[in-house]
């Protein structure tokens, strides 16, 4: 009988090794990416350490999975709600800015801009009564798009 899973009850360090695991990331290459030693990157994966937010969240993008999927298992709901709202909002607004301008900024550089803001906003509280600024960021963004080679 083949092993199974539970993602209600499976743990975090389990969620992890699976992610890099399914990424196809060795450990050896999960930690060169994340600067950290081969036994760090270990202990994340065997409940040894605890994992802050910023490790969750770097975790996450160096195994190309939604944060969420780590913290809830697969059953974690991110076709539709408020974070893909946001990822919208921010790719409407960086396009607008790079429409008006005449430099046509790297692609690298547009998803740079893209995962900051995504960054920041998912580190600041949302409610209903506060919702996407894009005013926040448009300063920004125009300033390094501006300064793109």
């Amino acid at each position: 009988m083949a092993a199974t899973h539970d993602d209600k009850t499976e743990p975090l360090f389990d969620r992890i090794r699976r992610a890099r695991e399914h990424s196809g990331m060795s450990i050896d290459e999960a930690a060169g990416a994340l600067g950290v030693s081969r036994v760090q990157v270990w202990r994340l994966e065997h409940k040894s350490t605890t994992v802050s937010a910023e490790r969750l969240f770097e975790l996450a993008d160096l195994y190309g999975v939604d944060p969420r999927r780590l913290l809830q298992g697969d059953g974690a709901d991110i076709g539709t709600g408020p974070f893909l709202d946001v990822v919208g909002d921010v790719v409407q607004m960086v396009e607008e800015i790079v429409q008006t301008q005449d430099a046509r900024p790297a692609p690298l550089l547009i998803r740079q801009a893209v995962a900051e803001i995504l960054k920041q906003e998912l580190q600041s509280p949302r409610t209903a009564d506060t919702p996407f600024d894009p005013g926040k960021y448009q300063g920004l963004v125009t300033l390094l798009f501006k300064t793109s080679p």
